[in-house]
């Protein structure tokens, strides 16, 4: 599809609601949504991760939103994971820009996957992680940015996937808590690796706000079923649903020739 082509602005309606529930339900920006949903439309692989940040930077708000009035919010960690998100995402915005179409798919499937097992085998928190000082948890939370939002910018997604389980793990937040930390944190990560898609002209940014308003009711919807589920069957959702649209990925990476960037 050619960069000024249009897309039907129902299409990226539904898809901005189908991301906006799996954000607020799950604590993700949407992006394992939006890319391939983006993709399937007519929008090639970089604008479909370009486009994907644009749209879940007000998703992801809404959801927060939500959480915070709910009371299910730490919001420090949030902070915390943002700004150090925030720097990773533009390395990763940048890596992205310059990587192949293929090559962007690779690294997508394979941290949907890894996420997907992560989530349905389920693990403790580390050891000692529930008494940790203040300025060390958010030492742990502004790493845990770094590293998300490395893979948010490079792969279109609001690191999320990555800011749950590693919340969970290593700051022993609960489930709840880590979904809405971790959207305080994708908002952050999402708008500094967006300014960094439209400098590279990477970014259709009416489509990108076209989904983000539809996703906003998504959120909410999703926000509100997700704080009434035991946070132990959120995680079983989360990962079966990532581990199909993985292996999914992948076998199109196995059944597509190499294009170039």
């Amino acid at each position: 599809m050619s960069e000024l082509a249009r897309i039907d602005p129902w299409k990226l309606v539904l898809i901005g609601l189908v991301a906006g529930v799996l954000s607020g339900g799950l604590g993700v920006g949407g992006g394992i949504v939006l890319v391939p949903l983006l993709v399937a439309v007519g929008l090639d692989r970089h604008r479909a991760h370009a486009t994907s940040l644009a749209a879940i930077m007000p998703i992801a708000t809404a959801g927060a939103v939500f959480y915070g009035i709910s009371g299910e919010l730490a919001l420090g960690v949030g902070v915390a994971v943002g700004l150090g998100g925030a720097v990773g995402s533009v390395v990763g915005a940048t890596v992205m820009h310059r990587s192949s179409p293929r090559g962007l798919t690779i690294v997508f499937t394979i941290l949907l996957i890894l996420v997907a097992i992560r989530m349905i085998t389920g693990a403790e928190p580390v050891a000692g992680s529930g008494g940790l000082s203040v300025p060390t948890e958010l030492a742990i939370g502004v790493g845990i940015g770094v590293v998300a939002g490395f893979f948010a910018g490079l792969a279109g997604i609001g690191g999320g996937v990555v800011i749950v389980p590693a919340t969970v793990l290593l700051l022993a937040l609960s489930q709840h808590q880590a979904q809405g930390a971790s959207l305080v944190a994708i908002v952050l990560t999402s708008v500094s690796a967006t300014v960094v898609n439209w400098r590279n002209r990477r970014l259709r940014v009416g489509d990108g706000l076209i989904a983000g308003a539809g996703g906003i009711f998504g959120s909410l919807i999703g926000s509100r079923v997700a704080l009434a589920t035991e946070g132990r069957t959120l995680s079983l959702i989360f990962g079966f649903l990532v581990l199909v649209v993985g292996l999914r990925s992948l076998y199109k990476v196995w059944t597509t020739r190499p294009q170039p960037v």
